[in-house]
């Protein structure tokens, strides 16, 4: 949510010259004091989270998170988002129940207790921020009750005529009023490094400034952890919605997630879990409106959509200070697995996402504190700087005898260590 909204913000900012987008937000200060929320109460019982951040800068919307297999690591969505801390958080139901929830880590705040929503209960956030504000929230209730009764995969084209497997789903209305559904999932996947070595290299007392040379020592040694296999995961960061032709009929083929054939997540096995939530009709017109907003051919068109409202407000009656929508819904999970070769058994796996070709560079270099003259370095970064930066992975020796050649071939680490790009723990509901 908070990355369609920021989305939101930039592109009618990049459109001012075309067409003038009144959001409701009169200046960048005044963005980057917006609180957002993002709380969802569902019938599981479990402790249950409620997130809480203040805008970005625009800045930050040009920060690529995809990874550069030329830069060290770095956990984007920590570094830039900027959490709201030491605030206080509960949600309080009709029968006058309160549950507290303490701050887990910067900005996500947990139930003190599990709990779980039910049906004929109302509930209301209540925020207070460090600062004293303080927010609350329409009361919300479960409308209705319906269960996936089938999740499956099969080969489908998409609207761009691409081809691939879609995820479908069906479903089962049990009871209450059900006509507006929401979808998200959490899909995992295993993941094969191409070129995994069992060594690896091994860098102690490096001191690159050190006089009249360099001084370290590089080692091949064993791998000491699993980096051959993996598991990536990615959670659903679309809205995914649709609406019952009637109220309370089942939906029938509901594709909730296309996977292009050459998307490398499904090389291997596959698993994706989809959630269906039952949700209000005001629900449904927040996430609705909040996905038309992301959608530039809207932000550039004529109309004027005001401020995006949620269905929590400022008790001081500022409107503009807060986006987000408190959600209660029912829940229904259901989780299919797959091979590629199921639907691809003759076709080559698809490629890896990476350009894995085998590299090598001089083992060495000047030192950083050399004060002399000294011409241009006609070869890449030495293997020692790459491998004290954590940037490649060990392949094999090198033979060759080259200008720029050293003593081991290499590749870009996420070549050679799944842990780049997931897990190297099997989740505990994989299955083979």
């Amino acid at each position: 949510m908070k990355k369609l909204i920021l989305f939101i913000i930039c592109i009618s900012t990049l459109a001012s010259c075309i067409e003038e987008v009144d959001l409701g937000i009169a200046a960048d200060d005044e963005i980057l004091k917006i609180l957002i929320v993002e709380a969802v109460l569902t019938n599981e019982l479990k402790n249950h989270t409620v997130a809480l951040s203040r805008m970005d800068t625009l800045v930050d919307l040009g920060i690529d998170s995809v990874y550069n297999p030329y830069t060290p690591i770095r956990d984007i969505n920590r570094d830039l988002v900027r959490y709201e801390t030491n605030a206080t958080v509960s949600i309080e139901n009709s029968n006058g129940t309160t549950y507290s929830f303490n701050e887990a880590s910067p900005g996500i705040y947990e139930s003190e207790i599990e709990f779980a929503a039910e049906m004929g209960n109302s509930y209301q956030l209540n925020i207070i921020t460090s600062d004293g504000k303080t927010y609350t929230s329409s009361n919300m209730e479960i409308e209705g009750l319906a269960s996936i009764s089938n999740i499956y995969a099969k080969k489908t084209t998409s609207e761009s005529g691409a081809e691939g497997i879609g995820i479908f789903v069906d479903n089962n209305v049990e009871t209450g009023s059900v006509q507006n559904l929401r979808y998200t999932y959490n899909e995992t996947y295993k993941i094969i490094a191409p070129n995994w070595s069992p060594n690896e290299f091994k860098l102690t007392n490096y001191e690159p400034c050190a006089l009249p040379e360099v001084t370290y020592d590089l080692e091949i040694v064993e791998r000491e952890e699993e980096q051959q296999v993996c598991y990536g995961n990615n959670l659903s960061n679309t809205i995914i919605q649709t609406q019952q032709s009637s109220l309370n009929s089942n939906v029938q083929k509901f594709m909730v997630r296309f996977l292009d054939q050459q998307n490398f997540i499904i090389s291997h096995r596959y698993s994706i879990e989809v959630s269906q939530l039952v949700s209000s009709s005001a629900s449904y017109s927040f996430y609705n409106q909040l996905n038309s907003f992301s959608q530039s051919g809207n932000i550039f068109s004529q109309i004027q959509p005001g401020f995006l409202e949620g269905n929590i407000s400022s008790d001081d009656g500022i409107q503009g200070t807060v986006i987000g929508f408190f959600d209660v819904v029912s829940v229904s999970k259901s989780r299919v697995f797959f091979n590629y070769n199921d639907f691809y058994p003759e076709e080559e796996l698809p490629p890896y996402p990476f350009n894995c070709s085998e590299l090598t560079a001089p083992e060495s270099h000047v030192s950083f504190c050399f004060s002399g003259p000294r011409g241009p370095n006609p070869c890449p970064q030495s293997i020692i700087q790459q491998v004290d930066l954590d940037l490649i992975s060990y392949v094999k020796p090198n033979f060759n005898d080259g200008q720029c050649d050293g003593p081991h071939i290499f590749v870009p680490k996420v070549c050679g260590d799944c842990t780049v790009l997931g897990s190297n723990i099997k989740p505990d509901f994989w299955v083979e």
